[in-house]
């Protein structure tokens, strides 16, 4: 029975996507390259002494799965992304990120890409710290995976070196070798085995703001005025992107009420009984739309100035008296 079950938790668990002879690095090149020190979800992580959770903020794109539901609207044309050298073809800047969530965000003339990790070429530690946990295993296939849609050609590969996206060892000979070994574990395995994030490749981070600040189950857990990855926001910079929105609809509902005050001058338009009603309807629309307007950007001034001044300076305020008590 003791055999029996063994075996059976052996089966549970998947095993790594190729075979040790294609290791590039060792167990313990791994584990000596690590981060001393990390902050993840504002909490610092120290990877010698809890791997599992620096590993989970290291391949876990939690921001991502939390709308999955809504990826299709994010989603670019293709479900893989681009190979390296059609970004650069696009006039795409690569910009290194380290967060999972931001990997494979496209942002105009930029995407965010976050770099192979070493261990992910190491056989033994994925037997001994990913494949034993399915989320772990699932979502370090789903950044492998994404790697063999970006680096492709060897065109790919000198780009992924100049970027700094692939560890220095790696060979393109090492590359495709591994590449060919992990392609051919997923369909043998199919895509149950790698992260539902990695159903869509590349996401457009202007589409992923707009699903974080409307969807009203977020707004409880993130502020929907930063979106899901904010650009700046200096007061400067806020005020001339929210209050550039609003001018622009003050002056299209100005053109539209000017062009109606001149046709209900003109003895054409004047005595038309039609227009006259569409006039008077859609000078009440808006007043009613620059009224909610200009209501919505008073409430988010309010909460604006509620997260950059008021809460940073109770915070400050609470740093203090616990300093004073500890004196």
């Amino acid at each position: 029975m003791k055999r029996e079950s063994h075996h059976e938790s052996q089966r549970e668990h998947p095993s790594p996507p190729f075979p040790p002879s294609h290791s590039v690095y060792t167990l313990e090149t791994c584990l000596s390259n690590l981060p001393a020190s990390t902050v993840a979800r504002g909490q610092t992580l120290r990877p010698v002494r809890d791997l599992p959770s620096f590993l989970r903020s290291q391949l876990e794109p939690w921001k991502i799965d939390r709308i999955y539901d809504y990826l299709w609207f994010a989603r670019d044309r293709s479900l893989q992304a681009k190979s390296l050298h059609r970004h650069t073809v696009a006039r795409r800047h690569i910009v290194l990120t380290e967060s999972p969530s931001e990997h494979l965000i496209s942002d105009y003339s930029v995407i965010f890409i976050k770099p192979l990790p070493e261990y992910l070429l190491c056989h033994d530690f994925w037997e001994r710290h990913l494949s034993r946990d399915p989320v772990l295993h699932s979502n370090a296939c789903g950044l492998f995976l994404s790697y063999t849609w970006l680096v492709a050609y060897k065109t790919d590969f000198d780009i992924a070196k100049e970027s700094r996206l692939i560890p220095e060892g790696l060979t393109w000979h090492a590359w495709t070798a591994l590449a060919t070994d992990f392609l051919d574990y997923v369909d043998a395995s199919g895509t149950q085995l790698v992260s539902k994030r990695y159903l869509y490749g590349e996401l457009r981070m202007s589409r992923i703001n707009y699903v974080y600040k409307l969807i009203p189950s977020l707004w409880f857990t993130h502020n929907p005025m930063r979106g899901f990855m904010p650009t700046s926001m200096w007061n400067g910079s806020f005020m001339e992107r929210n209050v550039g929105r609003m001018f622009g609809v003050f002056v299209f509902f100005s053109l539209i009420l000017s062009a109606m005050q001149v046709g209900l001058a003109t003895s054409q338009l004047g005595d038309e009984p039609a227009f006259i009603r569409a006039a008077y309807g859609f000078a009440v629309a808006s007043l009613f739309i620059v009224a909610l307007c200009a209501v919505t950007g008073l409430a988010m001034l309010v909460w604006h100035v509620r997260y950059k001044i008021i809460l940073p300076w109770r915070m400050g305020l609470r740093e203090i008296g616990v300093q004073d008590l500890s004196y």
